[in-house]
Parts: structure tokens; sequence; C-alpha cells
């Protein structure tokens, strides 16, 4: 479904087989009596050829002028936005259904004029030929007001942070959260090392599928490669801890799912690094834009503040019965956080503009932090505290950063609670 080939595909391959169904229409002359009503809809043998032909050439003028804009678009977002957020474009439904629209015009338009003879006058044809060149027009309309707002990098900004946001949803809705006694279920034992059989990208792992081989095998799964992580031949991908060896091998590497490239389903942390990898460009000498990478810094607050204030999921998997099966080994809140947060201070060293907001990012995650995460956020602000000690220079610009560090810190759950205390 991605990529400009199965749908544009099967819209095409439609547009050919509408055309024989048509002119078989046409010579059943089931609607002969509508036309005959209608005495607009009359056409002559040479007028119907000529509409089809004019709908033919048009089209294929129009897909290439299609292709060529999204080559465009494709260079402007990999320059200015970031080239990892190319696959978001080539995955978008509007690009694709344009082209396959007007691909399956044209084969529509093409097959009829080479099916019907020279003076057969095919009326249902060219009506269904006129009313597809009219959808054309209002999809290809559609797609360029989309593409239009696609390469404004805000809209693409919010659009990345959505995405985060619902893989964060489906991750925490469906698993249980994690608990301090987790580990306490890992054998003790080193178990037998499943080796990965090539090379790649972690994209999936499928827990299911894990489970139904550690039960059926009466044993315990441990998953050491996690989403996002990449895995080199003949290494470790899992360890297998059973007594009789009945868990197959195969299994637990038909359920990890290795690619070229990593995607951005189930993998929280390529979500992160799409968005910070916005901010990072736009802070960049060569394009020094601090007001996107500012906007990317609110966006992404409002993605790490969900996992601040929901925590991350249970690594440990139990059977119906309550038996641990299986361990999966995914990043915590403390990485989860740590992938936006430390790049973006490191970057935005010495700017004051966009350290003050990111501060004040902090401090709105700050708000609605669990109390088991606080000292995340703690962290954090004492690292931006040490690095505008030694890379601001202004002793005004200091000042402000340090009010800016103080109101932040107001905002976690430690200081909170001092404070509803102290006016008690």
């Amino acid at each position: 479904m991605r990529g400009f080939l199965f749908i544009p595909a099967v819209l095409a391959l439609l547009g050919l087989v509408l055309a024989p169904a048509a002119v078989w229409v046409d010579r059943t002359d089931v609607f002969g009596p509508v036309f005959d009503l209608v005495p607009f809809l009359a056409i002559s043998a040479s007028g119907a050829r000529a509409v089809l032909g004019t709908i033919s050439g048009a089209t294929m003028t129009v897909i290439s002028l299609v292709y060529s804009l999204t080559l465009v678009v494709f260079t402007l977002a990999a320059g200015n936005i970031g080239p990892r957020l190319l696959e978001t474009f080539t995955d978008n439904r509007v690009n694709q259904t344009t082209i396959g629209m007007l691909g399956g015009t044209f084969l529509y338009s093409l097959i009829v004029l080479y099916v019907v003879g020279e003076t057969e006058v095919p009326r249902i044809a060219v009506a269904v030929a006129i009313l597809l060149a009219t959808t054309s027009f209002f999809v290809v309309v559609y797609f360029v007001h989309d593409t239009a707002q696609r390469v404004m990098v805000d809209n693409e900004i919010g659009r990345t942070q959505r995405k985060l946001r619902a893989a964060i949803d489906r991750l925490l809705d469906d698993e249980p959260h994690e608990s301090a006694n987790d580990r306490d279920a890992l054998p003790t034992t080193k178990g037998r090392p499943v080796h990965s059989t090539k090379s790649g990208y972690v994209t999936a792992v499928q827990s299911n599928l894990l489970l139904s081989a550690a039960r059926s095998g009466d044993g315990f799964v441990r998953v050491i490669a996690r989403p996002g992580a990449f895995v080199v031949a003949k290494t470790p991908v899992a360890y297998i801890h059973d007594d009789d060896g009945e868990i197959d091998p195969q299994a637990v590497r038909d359920a990890i799912y290795l690619e070229d490239v990593r995607a951005s389903d189930g993998d929280i942390q390529f979500n992160v690094h799409l968005n910070v990898e916005i901010a990072l460009r736009a802070l960049s000498p060569g394009i020094n834009d601090p007001y996107t990478a500012i906007s990317a810094l609110d966006h992404l607050s409002a993605s790490l503040a969900m996992v601040l204030q929901r925590g991350a999921p249970s690594s440990l998997i139990c059977d119906k019965d309550g038996n641990p099966r299986v361990w999966l080994e995914i990043l915590d809140v403390k990485e989860i956080v740590g992938a936006a947060l430390h790049p973006l201070r490191r970057a935005a060293r010495g700017n004051v503009m966009v350290l003050l907001h990111l501060i004040a990012a902090i401090g709105r995650m700050a708000v609605v932090v669990r109390d088991e995460h606080a000292g995340v956020l703690h962290q954090h602000l004492r690292l931006i505290a040490s690095d505008a000690a030694h890379s601001i220079g202004n002793r005004d610009d200091r000042r402000e950063v340090a009010e800016a560090l103080r109101k932040a810190r107001v905002q976690t759950p430690g200081h909170r609670s001092l404070a509803a205390a102290s006016d008690n």
C-alpha cells in the first residue's frame, strides 16, 4: 500500500476493465431510450472520437505534470525538512489516488478509442469518460492544495507528532504498565541464543507469536533486539529458556521482522527522531531558523508529556494462566525523553531564545509528569544549567535562563508538594 505502485496500478487497471464493459453496454443499447429523450446528450461518431482523444491526451499531460510536481516537492522536503520524512510523502493517499485516477482515465479513453469502430457511436462510453475526466480535474485540484499544505514545515511537524501520539496511544493502551519487580521474572540461566540470519533494522516484534511459541514449549523467550535497533547477521536477537529444547528457534526468528530501513509503525524512537531532525536541521548554521526549531519543540513536548504522564509499558508478557513467558526489550521513559532532549540541548547551546523555549517545554512536561519520572526532567534541567554557565557570556542572558530554570523546577512534583505544604 506504500509508494507509487500498488494503488495507482489498481486504479489504472480498473479503468482498463471499465472500458470494454462500457463499450459492451453501449452495444446492448440498454440506455438508448434515455439518450433519445435527452437531445443534448446526442453525439456523432467523429465527435465521440474527438472527445476521447482529447481526454486521453490531456490526462497523459497532467500525469507528467503531477509526477514532476511530486519530485519537486520531494527535493524541497529533503532539503528543508528532512530526507527521512520523504516516506510520509510517498505514503500520502492523495498523491497515490491522483496518479491512479489520471492513469485510469487515460487507459479507459485509449482502450475505448481502440475498441469502437469508425462509425460506432459509444454514447455510454463517452459519458463515462467525461465523468472520469471531471472527477480527475477535482482530484488534481485537491492534490495541488494538499501538496501546498505538506511543504509547510509547521504542518509537517504537526502531522509527524500526531503520528507519534497515535503510536504512543497504541503502545500504552494495549499493554500493562511497567512494574518495579518485572525483572524478577527473568530466568537466571543464560539460555540458548537465537541468532539472526540477516542484517537489518528491527521493524516489529510479534509478541503473540513469541507467546505462542513459549507456551507450547513450556519455556521463556527473552528478546534483546528492540524495535529500531540494527541487527548484524549471526548475532543473538533472543535467548530461549527451556529445559527440553522444545521451543523452535525459527519460530522466534519469524516473530522478529528485519528490514533495510526503519519503519515509523511501532518504533516510537524513530518517530521522535523525525521531529528532532527537523529541529536540528533548523538550528544548523546553513539554515539558522530558530522558529522552526521552537515549533518542533512545542509539539514534541506534548508527545513526551504523554509518556511522562502514563509511563512505559511492561516488558514482561504472561500467558492466560499468569505464567511469565516473554520478555521484550523496549525503551524506558528515560531513553525516550533523552532521545529528544539531549540532541536538542546540545544543538541549542548558546542560543538563548531556543534554550528558553526548551526550558519552558520541560516546565510544561513537569506539570503532568508522574512522581517516579520527575528525576528525568530534573536531570535535563541540570544539564541545561551547566551548559548555559559555560556557553552564555552575557550576564543578563544567564540571569534570564536561571529564572526560567527556577520556574521549570517549581512545576515538578517534589517542588509542588513542598509549595503546597508551606501554604498549609
